[in-house]
């Protein structure tokens, strides 16, 4: 995929309806790139206040892909760091939170990408949904 211009980023993206987002970041030793508590006054990314209170906890981590030039490749070895954590992962969602991989995907034309059926596999397994949002103008800044 080196012949495409393109850029990605990926987030690990959690919501839960009543889990304090600082224990996801202990479960799983990472840092938020955000997060919220339900009930928490909504703000907007910069810090203004919202109306209204936020309805579920939602928490996000955004993975170091930069220079990466393959999608499948880079969420394999982020599937590999979050391994140890399956069985945590897989409660998140048994309680009725959701577990997914957000993909923004800056690309300067046509964006051809296979993702094999053992990925898919490897991700499934661990009740992460894969997002894939494709921007068709790679000069955006994806950071």
């Amino acid at each position: 995929m080196a012949h495409i211009k393109r850029k990605f980023t990926v987030t690990l993206a959690m919501t839960h309806p009543s889990i304090d987002p600082g224990a996801i970041s202990r479960a799983l030793t990472l840092e938020p790139s955000r997060q919220s508590k339900v009930g928490q006054r909504r703000a907007t990314p910069t810090g203004s206040p919202l109306e209204g209170t936020y309805q579920f906890s939602s928490w996000g981590h955004q993975f170091d892909v930069r220079g990466a030039s393959d999608l499948a490749e880079s969420i394999a070895r982020i599937l590999d760091q979050l391994d140890p954590h399956k069985p945590y992962l897989l409660k998140m969602v048994q309680d009725g939170g959701s577990v997914e991989l957000f993909c923004g995907v800056f690309a300067d034309g046509n964006w051809d990408e296979c993702f094999h059926h053992t990925l898919l596999r490897r991700l499934s397994d661990m009740a992460i949904d894969l997002r894939l949002d494709v921007y068709p103008n790679y000069d955006e800044d994806p950071a």
